[in-house]
């Protein structure tokens, strides 16, 4: 009886951990948001003045689309006004945040470049529909049952989003990458 029966085999080497996708996507991923936010870091100031546009644009967009149900709407800068309930759109609520995450995780994803170059764009306008969907539904909450605004504003939208960015993900996935 030799002295390696029963012993368990060594343990598989890093380069061998990192081959492994459970381990590699998830740090690809960190290492992309990483960038990421690097980037936007060292960029942010310089890209003020287009972050503001965004802020308006989005503001317009909301106000666009609820008028087209008939809501009477108004838009000064990036404040929006339904029915004398306003919220003032910022940076945080245009969906950047969810469409780097996004983003990332497209670029993480073992598919061919073309449908990198497919999924990124598409999903982003996906998550920015999804988000004008959103502000415009705060807005009618905000109005008709301002008590449940700061619920449906910090926890139920928050939530949504991640639920939002995983179903983006898994429906470029599912059209997009072909196994």
């Amino acid at each position: 009886m030799s002295g390696l029966e029963g012993a368990s085999p060594p343990p598989p080497s890093l380069r061998a951990r990192l081959a492994s996708p459970q381990l590699r996507y998830p740090l690809l991923v960190l290492l992309y948001l990483g960038i990421a936010g690097g980037l936007v870091s060292v960029f942010f100031e310089p890209l003020r003045p287009s972050l503001d546009a965004l802020e308006i644009f989005t503001a317009r967009t909301v106000s666009g689309f609820m008028s087209l149900f008939g809501a009477q709407m108004a838009t000064h800068g990036d404040l929006v006004t339904y029915d004398g309930f306003s919220v003032s759109i910022i940076i945080e609520c245009v969906g950047i945040l969810e469409m780097v995450i996004y983003s990332a995780c497209v670029l993480a994803f073992p598919a061919s470049a073309g449908a990198r170059a497919i999924g990124v764009p598409l999903g982003c306008a996906a998550i920015f529909a999804f988000n004008v969907l959103r502000i415009a539904t705060l807005l009618l909450v905000g109005r008709h049952w301002h008590a449940a605004f700061d619920f449906f504003h910090l926890y139920f939208w928050q939530a949504t989003l991640i639920a939002m960015i995983v179903g983006v993900l898994y429906g470029w996935i599912r059209i997009f990458v072909r196994r």
